[in-house]
């Protein structure tokens, strides 16, 4: 498996110091944080990115991400944004944009959720394929997120049937919601595109947020089981550290990349 670090990690940081950070950590590729890339882009070429990536010897893989791409309150403004974003993934070279399901007001019949982020997917499929960037699909475990679940995840994207469109399984989703390693066990590592890893500590009486995010090996999360499950199924893919925890963005950017890297490394 690659190994991955995703911008948000480091979230207080720049796109450069990102790459240099992750780079002389040991890290395989990059996940670029889009609006680090946007705030890059006010001072810097694209071809001044793509030189630094080039001069560090990392890749960019992904942008995070295109959010409520689903039940949004004007999907011809999504369209223009998937295809700004993809552009510019073609342009810095990166694989792979992360797309996020609509968040809900109140919870709607499972097969409206289906229908509509089948529908949604497909057209995004086709301006992506314009520029060859994968769209990697990611639930999100909260109640609210219309898509929460990887059975219901996995669904839609065999339904898209699109060759560029799969999952992100996150690990904080995954558990922190009501998905199983039996679920992650059912699904083909070819629709897998990207895993996000991270621990959480142990929390009750209340719903999981991002900010619980510890690093991997650090919480109560049955990590070493669902890095055995990946192999299982035979996913080679990248593994990427994505946490949102402030007191992580606090430390100096090379040591969150290194703890990143030696925390990943280990479990895997």
């Amino acid at each position: 498996m690659l190994k991955g670090f995703n911008g948000a990690t480091s979230m207080k940081y720049d796109l450069f110091s990102d790459i240099s950070s992750a780079s002389a950590a040991g890290f395989d590729v990059l996940e670029i944080w889009k609006t680090k890339l946007f705030d890059a882009m006010k001072w810097h070429s694209v071809e001044d990115i793509v030189k630094d990536f080039v001069k560090n010897a990392i890749e960019p893989y992904t942008i995070n991400s295109l959010e409520q791409a689903t039940f949004s309150k004007d999907f011809g403004e999504k369209l223009e944004e998937c295809e700004m974003l993809c552009a510019l993934a073609q342009d810095v070279r990166a694989k792979v944009l992360i797309v996020v399901p609509g968040f809900i007001q109140e919870r709607l019949p499972e097969e409206e959720i289906k229908r509509e982020t089948i529908g949604v997917l497909k057209e995004l499929s086709k301006l992506a394929d314009h520029y060859d960037v994968k769209l990697a699909f990611e639930f999100l475990g909260f109640q609210n997120c219309s898509v929460n679940k990887l059975s219901v995840a996995r669904e839609i994207v065999k339904a898209v049937d699109r060759k560029n469109v799969g999952l992100v399984i996150d690990t904080c989703h995954l558990f922190g919601g009501s998905s199983t390693l039996e679920d992650v066990q059912q699904t083909d590592p070819e629709d897998i595109f990207i895993v996000h890893i991270n621990d959480l500590p142990k929390i009750e009486g209340r719903e999981i947020k991002d900010s619980d995010r510890v690093m991997p090996t650090d919480g109560i999360l049955p990590l070493n089981d669902f890095i055995k499950t990946l192999r299982k199924i035979g996913y080679s893919g990248v593994v990427s550290v994505e946490l949102f925890n402030e007191q992580y963005w606090n430390l100096d950017a090379r040591q969150i990349a290194q703890i990143s890297y030696e925390k990943l490394s280990q479990l895997l």
